[in-house]
């Protein structure tokens, strides 16, 4: 009679197996959710870039839906607005006595989560009497209300070095000529109480300052921050661009 000799696996065996199998499978894991949010952060990056890329858009294709009776600067405007009308402006154009010449862009708040697109109107009257662009632009104004864009997957936006950002970036293209011009304020915000352009925006003097827009992970991951640089005179959307973790320079 021959006696069967099988061997087993041991409880010791067992539990090595298994927990070398639960470490394999974690790091698995682990690295499948760091390349997610590092692509989760890229992604917040460029759709950062191509929230200005589109204000060069929104400013160089002329195009205005309302009617005659709009006036950027009596009641009748502000009636508008309640309804709607100025809020959600898209480009240059001429309704009634008002021209939009622009967009806005400017950070809401200090938390880097947030900002703001407005439109920007000078009155036709002003467009007939002024002859410098620079000087039409000195009596523009943003209009009320405007578009708020969260940052995408919780990032914020900082300086380079790591500290909360006021900004500003004027877009316009001008009645007189139709001349693109980008006006740059790294440091102060445009806000309720900061209405007027030429409060934020040194008007008089060349467009030589760009500005690079730092996006913090906060907490998606540990590495390198990337950024959106706006170059010095930029007249178009190939102006904005995304510079890597090896040259953004961002803390």
């Amino acid at each position: 009679m021959k006696h069967s000799n099988k061997a087993g696996f041991t409880i010791i065996e067992t539990v090595l197996f298994l927990g070398v199998t639960g470490l394999l499978v974690m790091s698995i894991l682990v690295g499948t959710g760091t390349s997610i949010n590092i692509q989760r952060y890229r992604d917040s990056v460029n759709s950062l870039q191509a929230v200005f890329k589109q204000q060069y858009s929104e400013v160089n294709n002329v195009a205005n839906s309302r009617g005659a009776d709009w006036d950027c600067s009596s009641a009748n405007g502000l009636a508008l607005e309640a309804v709607g009308h100025i809020g959600d402006a898209k480009n240059r154009g001429q309704s009634g006595n008002c021209v939009i010449m622009g967009r806005l862009v400017t950070n809401v708040g200090t938390d880097g989560k947030k900002i703001l697109i407005r439109s920007v109107t000078t009155s036709l009257a002003d467009v007939g009497t002024t002859k410098s662009d620079i000087e039409l632009l000195a009596k523009s104004n943003p209009i009320p209300g405007g578009e708020d864009y969260d940052i995408d997957w919780g990032s914020t936006l900082v300086n380079d070095a790591g500290n909360p950002i006021n900004f500003s970036v004027l877009i316009i293209r001008s009645p007189l000529n139709g001349a693109v011009r980008t006006f740059i304020n790294s440091d102060k915000a445009v806000n309720d109480e900061v209405g007027k352009i030429n409060e934020v925006f040194s008007v008089g003097e060349p467009l030589n300052t760009p500005i690079k827009i730092c996006v913090n992970s906060h907490g998606l991951f540990n590495g390198s921050k990337m950024a959106v640089l706006i170059n010095a005179n930029t007249t178009s959307a190939s102006g904005v661009e995304v510079l890597g973790d090896a040259s953004s320079g961002c803390r």
